[in-house]
């Protein structure tokens, strides 16, 4: 996991690494718990959920308060960043963080998913939220169903499997964050436990260890191959690590390998894994938020050993004193929560510091709160089941029939101001057919099948309306996060749009927007640390990074007569840069998305200079990727 998030391209799907541990912590939860029935009759549940409390509270209390401190120390101009940990925090000390996440991101994989200190803490909430339920369960499993607890068991874990295909296939974030569709994988290392043990290895049991390392392995180096995650694609780790745990449970593991194991690197390695994983990800997080530009491989490695230091210094200095028995469960189960309360009102106070000059804060302040008027209101989002379109609510003058339109992604609903203005100018009302991350097209399975569904609905009500104005947008993908990438999907991307426009001839004029530059930071953060220049691209570069976009846009416009290309770059760049801000305001409210005040600026512009913003289809010149 640690090599994943350090280096994502070494170990493609490394973030597996939750999946085995999901499994190796239902092994061993239901090992403690069969043994205590066994030798007592009963389990005590308030000395295990003390337990559980020792083991994770104090460690990951500790993370808390250290990383909110250096946030709010060295990196308090850093506000983006500083709010998000502490919003991440307070849920991960209620033990709520996946929801959180479930409700915040467009996924984990979601484009800037990488700017969440926190972000890795859901699969401990999912954990813990495990810990809550699973005792109870095994109870009533060894209680009323003696001769066969496996069995039921395994049934339940087939059910939440099916419900994590189900899930996946139509609301991604919740099949990944929640726990009912993670119960299967950490029910799978209690069937391991519940197995019996060999007195001796037989052979099947010899070849489990070896079989279900390479299917980890496998599933590390080409995750994709098996559909989306997770669901029955986390089949192949699910099922590795628990051959590679069957092998261990009955005894098979013996020579070099449990020389290996027994190995003080290996064992120091696992007596510090908890804390490692709790503090990896921060440190990584802040690396890449602590220049403005993007962090390189010796800077993530250096962080990366920064966190095997603090992960040694919190197993010996937090971890272990914890741990001393001595304490009555009831008071330490009381203690942990004391500390979880303590610690909310301290991240809550550190979260409040004000560093930012009264000048910088007005600005700074201003663009995280320039946004469409119509966000939360007529935008759908990917976490919606999108069942019917209905934007007749939502129009520029309700009431009024539409003759504008604006189309796409979240990219386009920032540029709602500029359509609404152009609507009114015309003396017109303007709809919105806008869903996040969903390109207009035929259809974007990639998207999921809400987006393939959306489009459909929303070609279906354009066909039917006499259209004036239809404006077009979205982040074209010419690899905005990854200098000197090529962008393998653009011409895949303005094909399907093209295919699309052959159904909309009747529409007078279709404005597509262009592609527009973007900024290594969020703008309010680029302007309240100082990093205005640094932050941004120079105009040059960004016009041979979008070279490529206009060559394919060109032929959209001359296949298409009805298509007129905008290009908004002479507005948001000058002569030597693409700032975060210009014309005495913030450009973006990220670090792409343009502002309303942006947005509208630049439809007054476009009205009073149509044809500097109209771009004339024509050949462009090879393009090359800088900075």
């Amino acid at each position: 996991m640690v090599i994943y998030h350090a280096a994502p391209g070494a170990m493609p799907g490394g973030f597996v690494g939750v999946d085995v541990f999901f499994v190796l912590s239902g092994y061993l939860i239901t090992a403690l718990l069969v043994r205590e029935w066994a030798a007592n009759g009963r389990i005590d549940f308030t000395a295990f959920y003390a337990r559980r409390a020792r083991r994770l509270l104090p460690a990951l209390v500790a993370m808390l308060l250290g990383v909110m401190l250096l946030l709010a120390g060295p990196m308090g101009r850093h506000e983006s960043l500083v709010d998000e940990a502490a919003t991440s925090s307070l849920h991960a000390l209620a033990f709520l963080a996946n929801f959180h996440f479930q409700a915040s991101t467009g996924g984990y994989f979601d484009a800037g998913a990488e700017m969440r200190p926190m972000l890795h803490l859901w699969s401990l909430a999912v954990e813990e939220q495990f810990y809550l339920v699973y005792p109870l369960l095994l109870v009533a499993l060894l209680r009323f169903a003696p001769g066969a607890p496996a069995r039921r068991l395994a049934m339940l874990a087939l059910g939440s499997l099916l419900l994590a295909e189900y899930w996946v296939n139509i609301q991604p974030e919740r099949a990944f964050y929640q726990m009912p569709a993670r119960f299967w994988e950490l029910a799978a290392g209690g069937l391991v436990a519940l197995s019996p043990a060999a007195a001796h290895a037989g052979r099947l049991s010899r070849v489990a260890l070896p079989a279900g390392l390479a299917l980890v392995l496998l599933a590390c180096l080409q995750t994709g191959a098996w559909g989306p995650f997770p669901g029955k694609s986390a089949m192949p780790v699910v099922a590795g690590t628990s051959l590679a745990l069957l092998a261990i449970h009955r005894g098979a593991v013996s020579g070099w390998v449990a020389s290996l194991l027994r190995s003080g690197p290996m064992v120091g390695l696992g007596l510090v894994s908890y804390s490692l994983y709790l503090w990896h990800w921060p440190l990584l997080v802040i690396a890449e938020a602590a220049w403005p530009e993007p962090a390189g491989i010796g800077l993530r490695l250096l962080a990366c050993l920064a966190a095997l230091v603090l992960a040694w210094a919190s197993w010996r200095f937090v971890e272990r004193p914890f741990r001393r028995p001595g304490i009555a469960p009831a008071r330490a189960l009381g203690a942990g929560l004391a500390a979880c309360v303590l610690a909310a009102v301290a991240v809550a106070a550190l979260a409040r510091i004000d560093r930012l000059p009264a000048e910088v804060r007005e600005i700074s302040d201003a663009a995280r709160q320039d946004l469409p008027s119509i966000l939360g209101q007529c935008h759908f989002d990917t976490r919606d089941e999108v069942r019917a379109l209905k934007p007749e609510a939502c129009h520029s003058r309700p009431g009024v029939p539409p003759t504008y339109a604006l189309w796409g992604d979240s990219h386009a609903l920032a540029w709602q101001p500029y359509a609404w203005w152009l609507a009114e100018a015309g003396d017109a009302s303007a709809a919105p057919l806008t869903l996040n991350s969903c390109p207009p097209g035929p259809g974007d399975a990639g998207s999921g099948d809400d987006c393939v569904r959306f489009n459909g609905l929303a070609l279906d009500w354009l066909a039917m309306r006499p259209l004036d104005i239809l404006v077009i947008a979205q982040r074209w993908p010419i690899g905005y996060s990854e200098v000197g990438a090529a962008p393998p999907q653009l011409g895949e991307r303005v094909a399907a749009l093209s295919q699309v426009l052959e159904q909309l001839g009747h529409v007078r004029r279709i404005l597509v927007m262009g592609p527009l530059p973007d900024l290594s930071q969020p703008a309010p953060d680029c302007i309240a640390l100082g990093w205005e220049d640094s932050c941004s691209r120079t105009a040059p570069a960004h016009r041979q990074r979008v070279a490529r976009a206009w060559r394919e846009l060109d032929e959209l416009a001359r296949r298409h007569p009805n298509v007129e290309l905008v290009d908004p770059t002479d507005y948001f760049c000058d002569e030597r840069r693409c700032p975060p801000a210009r014309h005495g305001f913030a450009l973006f409210w990220d670090s792409n998305h343009i502002s309303a005040s942006a947005s509208l600026g630049f439809a007054e512009a476009y009205a009073a200079d149509p044809a500097r913003y109209t771009r004339r289809p024509i050949d462009a010149a090879p393009d090359t990727e800088s900075r």
